[in-house]
């Protein structure tokens, strides 16, 4: 009789035979120290701590503004303060209208003159607290000048960080305008020299800054005071970028040929618009021939 075969162990199970283990299953060895060590997760670095900010500086107050030439806007209908209105509804308009182009902001009013004291930084002093007062747009007065009698040195901003630092490399987001009693009105100085930096930073130089400055302040229109044409280059450098240019022009001072000059140094600009400040003779169809402020006084004061 024919005995039936055993049927044949499995691989496995032979070799537990043979290791002397009565489960039939190759025992697991535990997991080495280091092997457990390297499944941990592994936690995240600390994050850098942040640097500590700094405090924000006061306001600078409506005594300061005064003295650095803004006129006071509560007059009823002075002449000068309607010519100011004119002026920054003009700015205003040009905002909108000056075509796209690339490397040129629309928000960037480069305010300048032919000469030195014909009254820039007046024009541009109050045609901003205009914009941002009247206007209702947030506005940002930049000294690019930074000589003495600026609007730095008016304001009493001489230690502050300003558009230099921006020149140098420093992000525009650590170089915060300082907000002024007017709302809706900030300035930005001229600003103290950075380590291993020019005093006076190049061209160029101020161009990229401004253009960084105008993208970290999309909300806000921005006012360049600016040296004179026919002084120093910083006029004609930023020409190309800015989408308006505002030539202040002082009556019965300066000649034909020297603002015929200064308009050449700005002619890369689309926008270009002549200021006549301090007029003394008026044509009978001129604004301001008329006399209104007498007649648009108090209601109180009229029937008085």
């Amino acid at each position: 009789m024919t005995s039936v075969p055993k049927p044949r162990s499995h691989l496995v199970e032979r070799a537990a035979a043979a290791l002397g283990s009565t489960s039939g299953v190759l025992p697991v060895p535990p997991p080495r120290p280091e092997a457990m060590e390297a499944r941990q997760p592994v936690p995240p670095p600390p994050a850098p701590p942040l640097p500590p900010q700094q405090p924000l500086p006061p306001p600078i107050d409506a005594e300061r503004l005064a003295r650095a030439g803004l006129i006071d806007r509560n007059q009823a209908r002075s002449r000068l303060v309607e010519e100011i209105a004119i002026v920054h509804h003009q700015v205003l308009r040009n905002v909108s209208e000056v075509p796209a182009a690339l490397g040129r902001n629309a928000r960037l009013v480069l305010v300048t003159s032919a000469m030195p004291g014909e009254g820039k930084t007046f024009s541009a002093l109050n045609v901003a607290a205009g914009i941002a007062g009247v206007g209702g747009r947030p506005a940002v007065i930049v000294d690019l000048d930074g000589k003495r009698g600026s609007l730095t040195e008016l304001l009493g901003c001489e230690k502050e960080l300003g558009l230099r630092s921006i020149a140098a490399g420093t992000s525009p987001a650590l170089v915060t305008p300082l907000p002024t009693a007017i709302s809706n009105l900030s300035f930005l100085p001229y600003g103290v020299i950075p380590p291993d930096a020019p005093p006076v930073p190049q061209g160029a130089t101020i161009a990229a800054a401004v253009l960084r400055l105008a993208a970290a302040l999309p909300d806000r229109i921005l006012l360049l005071d600016t040296p004179p044409c026919l002084a120093t280059s910083e006029a004609s450098v930023l020409a190309p970028v800015v989408g308006q240019v505002m030539l202040v022009v002082q009556a019965e001072r300066v000649q034909r040929d020297q603002v015929e000059a200064a308009l050449d140094m700005v002619c890369a600009c689309p926008s270009v618009h002549l200021l006549l400040n301090q007029m003394r003779q008026r044509s009978q169809d001129s604004f301001g021939s008329v006399d209104y402020e007498g007649v648009y006084a108090p209601l109180t004061e009229s029937r008085a």
